[in-house]
Order: C-alpha cells, then structure tokens, then sequence
C-alpha cells in the first residue's frame, strides 16, 4: 500500500504502466540485470530496467585531509586507479551515497565528510549517482542495483593499492542504503555498512536480494527514523534489516519533523519538485526520513554517548522496561556503533534540535498515603543540574505503597547524580480533591541513570511533600 502512494506522488511518467516483464539490460563487466523475480514481486509490482552507468553519469569525489573542500575534491575514475589523486591505501575508506532526488554536492554529503574527517585520517569518497536519482521513482529504484556494481568494481580496483575490503565501509541514505546493500553483495567481505533510514517503497519485506540485509557487509548498522505508518506518509523501512538496528524516538516521527500527512507531504513534494539544497530541506526543518543522516552526522564528533537499549518494541521502551544493557548488552547509535558486539533492535530518544543526544533516567517514587495530584523534579548532578522535570503531564492518583514508575530525558550530561529536588502539586479538582489529604508521605525513591547503569537512592523515608513547598533529598548515606 505504502509503495502504491509513493508511486502516485513520484511516478510522473507516460510509460507508468509499461509490462517489463523479463526483460534484462546487460553492462560488461558489470554484468547482466534482469527484471525477474525476485525484482518483481507482489511488493514490487513494476519492475523496470536498470540505466547504465553512462546514462546516470555516476561519478566518485574524493575528499581527504589534504584536499577536503569541494573547490578541490578529486574525481575518481573507474578503470582509471587512484592516480595522482590524494588517495592513500594505508587509510580506511569510507564511501557515501545519496538517495532519490538528491546528487553528489547535497550538504549534507559534505557535512559528514567534513565530521568523519576531522574525526579520523581517511579517504572519503563521496557518490554522486544524482543523473539517476531523479523521478520517477520506480526508474531510480531500478538504477540503484547498477550504482551498486559499479561502486563494487571501483572498491575492487582501489583495494589492490589498499586497504583491504575489511577496511571499506559503506554509509547510504535511503535508498543508497540499498546501494550499499548490492555492492556488498557482490564484494562479499566488505567491512561494514550503515544504513540511514532504508527506503521503504520497493522495498520493505522483499527478498534478501533485493534489499539491505545483514549479509552484505561483516557490520551492517541501520538507523531507522522515518517508518511511520502510510497514513503519515513515512518512507523508511521498519523491519529490522541489519545486524543492528537502531529505533530513535520509536523510528517513525522525529521531534521538530512533521507528523501529519499533508505537513509531509508538502514537504516531500517541493524537495523532490525543487531539489533545493538548502538549510530548511536539510536541517532546521528536515523531514523524519533526512534526520537519520543529521543524527549519524552527529554523532561522530558528539561527547555524548548515543547510548542505545535493547528492546521488543517502541512501547515497551516508552514506558521505561527496557534501560538495562544486562544480558545481551547495549549499543551505541551512529559513528560508534562498530565498537559493541550487541546485536538485535535498539531504541533511544533524541532531541527536536542540535545537540540531539539525550541522558535517559527511570525514576521510581513510593509513597506512604494516597495522592493525587502531579509532581516535578530537579536533578542535580557533579556536572550541573536538569531543568524543572514535569513527572505527569495532568493529575493522577496513586494509592498508598503504589511505586510512581517515570521514564524521563535530560539534554545536557550534568554527571553522576548527588541531590533532587521534588514538588508536589495537589489537584484542585473540588469534586474528588477532598478525599486527600494536602501533605504526602514518602516512603522510598529511586532513579536509574541509563547511561551509567547505576542506581541512586534518595533519602525519602518519612519524607513529607506539602504542595507547592519543594523539598530536596540527598543521597543515601548522606542523610
């Protein structure tokens, strides 16, 4: 149904409808494409013939230190060798594709290179498929599977002068994720793929061949941040399709994107209309599926720990069962990924806006009587202190011995925790509000701060909260 959509807002074409039926295009050395189950498919009812790697006008830039400016980025060529080109076989390389409707000098291209070069000391090769990425979409799906070979044969020739294919990694966005996916497929042994939000239409639950999946690179890392439902308009897959997979937010809306239909779609339309490249397209006001590429970006150079948690699903991470990195372990989000051995789906909060990384805390309140009313937190840390923490968003009522169970975010590290600051609230609703008392006793209080993976407890016992008066509480063993 959602690649039906997407087909009726992209597909603007005379020959929409043309039966390609077993046809197959053939490219050299690069092979023959046919059009074939498993390419077609009941999730891939159209199923047309590749363009070749002239017609899209596939070109590879190189960025590096010594030249990592577009004023002086060096062509590539296939066939060609590295040649006097700054390309160095004792770096690591890192190539990155853009997806549909976008090109080669799209900003956000140049913004991860510019972070993964200040990062470490690499060849970053940057894929400008952008003659073949223009609607429709069912012709730039097609093309994809030959900018993948072609990529394929392009790291075969530079891994004669190195690194070895171990030491090649592959960032895509969308459905140069997929990209990513058939060239190492045909590589075999390549060392790692991240997929940034995976295209959806064409290509949710597919065959294997025809998608991204774990077999294609040693690592395969996914961020998924756009699949929402068909209703919102959401063009990422959400089927787990790497080793790992990483759900911010749930992996549907971002915070700051819109979430409504026609708020999308108005947006998708005037950037795949328009292509402008600009800071509103991108960055400020970037779509969910662009900001997989805005959290990878950074998290590269980012203090803060992508700290990403092991769990079944969404709701099951938003209600706060799911921050504990025992048995299987966690992960980290983005450039960092690499460094853990978890494997499975991981979920974690970001924020609308730069700096996106969050610090997750799980706070548990008992209380000695009935209550009803809401609560706020202050928590004060070695490093600084969080702002005023609504624990409820209306009133609510606990009954005595009841433990209040609530999954915050702070935005800032303000370090390991010493002292809180609780205010109760009182409801004033005259109808039920008589039935309790103004003063509520405490009988214990606990926060789990996920990214250390420790405990803090306060000291609550026979603790009273008056409302409107807040109190702080210490740690135990300083009472």
């Amino acid at each position: 149904m959602k690649a039906l959509v997407f087909l009726l807002l992209f597909n603007w074409s005379a020959g929409f409808l043309l039966d390609s039926l077993d046809q197959q295009a053939c490219f050299g050395d690069l092979g023959c494409f046919s059009t074939a189950p498993p390419f077609r498919s009941v999730e891939r009812p159209i199923d047309l013939l590749p363009k070749s790697p002239a017609e899209q006008q596939i070109k590879f830039y190189l960025h590096t230190r010594e030249n990592p400016s577009v004023s002086s980025e060096e062509q590539l060529q296939v066939g060609g060798g590295v040649g006097s080109s700054h390309y160095s076989g004792s770096r690591k390389t890192k190539i990155l594709v853009h997806g549909f409707t976008h090109n080669g000098h799209r900003q956000w291209l140049l913004n991860l290179a510019t972070s993964l070069l200040k990062k470490e000391d690499l060849n970053v090769i940057i894929v400008d498929w952008g003659h073949g990425a223009g609607i429709p979409y069912t012709q730039a799906t097609a093309n994809t599977r030959v900018v993948g070979a072609y990529i394929a044969k392009l790291i075969q020739e530079l891994s004669t002068v190195g690194p070895s294919l171990a030491d090649f990694h592959i960032i895509g966005h969308s459905l140069g994720a997929h990209i990513a996916g058939y060239a190492g497929e045909r590589l075999k042994t390549l060392g790692q793929i991240t997929g940034l939000d995976p295209a959806d239409p064409y290509f949710q639950g597919t065959d294997v061949r025809v998608r991204l999946d774990p077999s294609d690179a040693a690592f395969v890392d996914v961020i998924h941040t756009d699949g929402s439902s068909i209703v919102q308009l959401g063009f990422g897959v959400m089927q787990q399709v790497g080793h790992v997979d990483f759900y911010p937010n749930g992996g549907a809306n971002q915070p700051g994107c819109d979430s409504d239909f026609f708020g999308k779609l108005s947006h998708t339309v005037w950037t795949a209309v328009t292509q402008l490249d600009t800071l509103a397209a991108e960055g400020a006001v970037a779509c969910s599926h662009e900001r997989s590429y805005v959290l990878y970006t950074d998290s590269v150079n980012s203090q803060c720990p992508y700290t990403a948690y092991p769990c079944t699903s969404a709701s099951e991470y938003a209600a706060g069962r799911c921050l504990s990195c025992t048995g299987t372990g966690c992960s980290e989000m983005g450039y960092n990924a690499k460094n853990y051995s978890a494997r499975g789906s991981f979920y974690l909060d970001t924020a609308s806006a730069s700096p996106f990384c969050e610090f997750h805390y799980q706070i548990n309140i008992t209380g000695r009587n009935n209550m009803d009313g809401t609560i706020n937190i202050v928590l004060q840390g070695t490093k600084g202190r969080s702002a005023n923490i609504p624990l409820m968003t209306s009133s609510e009522v606990h009954t005595k011995g009841h433990i209040i169970s609530k999954f915050v975010k702070v935005p800032t590290d303000i370090g390991p925790l010493t002292n809180i600051a609780l205010e109760y609230d009182k409801t004033t609703n005259i109808l039920t509000g008589w039935a309790y008392p103004n003063d509520w006793q405490l009988v214990g209080m606990s926060i789990l701060s996920a990214e250390e993976q420790k405990m803090y407890t306060f000291c609550a016992y026979g603790k009273t909260l008056t409302s409107h008066k807040p109190i702080a509480l210490g740690l135990t063993g300083t009472c």
